[in-house]
């Protein structure tokens, strides 16, 4: 009796739970499985160290996102920074097809304006949300080399994965509003590591973490940069797309 009960848990503690051979594995079912995905949230944390010009700037920003992956999207962004000198804001969005709404609220001069601007939240969604690319930039090209324990993959490098994992922290910090530093030119990756965690009962996003050291050029001028940023995945097809609340109580005045 005491044997049969043992198993029977046994059996169940494996239940719903992944058992990977190896890397390749994992990967080609979170390919799978990120096509029965409709809705997901994210949140995130990115800190990212500027040192351009003599002057050492922390920028620091939360991030939290939902979607449906076909016309709505929400952001809700907090920043700040350790020096007067790169002004940062906190705002919240929210685009249901044509339409968006903002806090803190936007006055268009007319509608391309206005047309420009969710286009250009749309594209910060595709770097925010998009599953496809995520797989396709990220762990298609390292399929052989990353290394897999438990239900985490771990990769360390300075090749085309790490700028993609930049350019997501990029979308994800407040160097994306910064006009000084926006226009960095010549990015080389000098260290990169990651660790992506899947969920524990199927085969997607968990937790990304990732910690990059880059140098690049800004008008001839060498900056240095060292990003670090933790994302969670949650709500796989169980995401209300809707405003939060900071958007509909108008905070970011």
């Amino acid at each position: 009796m005491i044997i049969t009960i043992t198993l029977i848990l046994a059996s169940c503690s494996q239940q719903g739970q992944n058992n990977f051979k190896n890397s390749s594995e994992a990967i080609e079912a979170f390919q799978k499985n990120i096509k029965d995905v409709d809705t997901h949230s994210i949140k995130s944390k990115n800190e990212t160290t500027v040192d351009f010009q003599d002057r050492k700037t922390k920028l620091r920003q939360n991030s939290y996102g939902r979607t449906n992956h076909h016309d709505k999207l929400s952001f809700n962004v907090e920043q700040s920074s350790n020096t007067k000198e790169f002004k940062t804001r906190d705002k919240s969005i929210f685009i249901d097809s044509n339409e968006i709404k903002s806090s803190p609220k936007t006055k268009y001069l007319n509608y391309h304006a206005q047309n420009a601007e969710i286009d250009y939240y749309q594209k910060i969604g595709q770097d925010w949300f998009d599953l496809t690319t995520f797989n396709q930039s990220l762990l298609k090209p390292i399929e052989d080399d990353v290394t897999i324990k438990d239900n985490t993959l771990s990769y360390e490098g300075t090749d085309s994965v790490m700028k993609y994992l930049y350019q997501l922290g990029y979308s994800q910090s407040p160097l994306i509003d910064q006009e000084s530093l926006n226009n960095i030119n010549d990015l080389k990756i000098k260290k990169g590591k990651f660790n992506l965690t899947f969920q524990e009962d199927k085969t997607l996003p968990k937790k990304l973490t990732f910690d990059i050291v880059a140098t690049g050029k800004i008008k001839n001028e060498t900056i240095n940069i060292h990003m670090k940023q933790t994302t969670q995945f949650y709500k796989f097809n169980n995401t209300k797309v809707k405003p939060y609340k900071n958007l509909t109580e108008n905070n970011y005045k």
